[in-house]
């Protein structure tokens, strides 16, 4: 259903610019027959398929044969994958909006997981002091309590 995609593509293009404005007519008239159970009359779908195969064909021929006959379930993927992936996109903003992470509610002392849209998040941070060269823990530039790395590579206790 190469028409919903061509649809919100267009129809997000057409708000910028005048130029889309007649494809995304065309794609609104193609998804609403479609969804009608009729035939797409306006060829859009066979505009978009026959450029797509045209850009592959000279690349891999094999490739674009494929693509040319399975294009109809190549084109429901892309339409499954747009709105499991907006699904997922707008629980991650409803989360980040509501509990300020994007994974909810977290209990007690767990540590949320990495959240893309805040930075925050991920594990847990562990802050190791830089152990000087003066301190008598040091020795061979590990730390002899914590086992860290010394500030300097050659360390001797005092």
């Amino acid at each position: 259903m190469i028409c919903l995609l061509s649809l919100i593509v267009f129809g997000i293009l057409a708000i910028f610019s005048a130029s889309y404005r007649p494809l995304a007519k065309e794609a609104f008239d193609c998804v609403f027959r479609r969804m009608t159970l009729r035939k797409c009359q306006s060829g859009l779908d066979v505009k978009v398929k026959s450029k797509i195969v045209g850009r592959l064909i000279g690349k891999s021929t094999k490739l674009a044969k494929g693509v040319h006959k399975y294009f109809e379930v190549i084109s429901w993927f892309f339409v499954i994958l747009f709105f499991v992936s907006l699904f997922f996109s707008g629980q991650a903003l409803y989360n980040v909006i509501v509990y300020d992470n994007c994974n909810g509610i977290s209990e007690g002392d767990e540590v949320p997981g990495y959240c893309i849209i805040t930075g925050e998040g991920g594990g847990d941070v562990v802050d190791e002091e830089i152990v000087s060269c003066e301190d008598p823990q040091c020795a061979d530039g590990i730390c002899e309590e914590c086992g860290t790395e010394c500030e300097c590579g050659d360390c001797s206790d005092p």
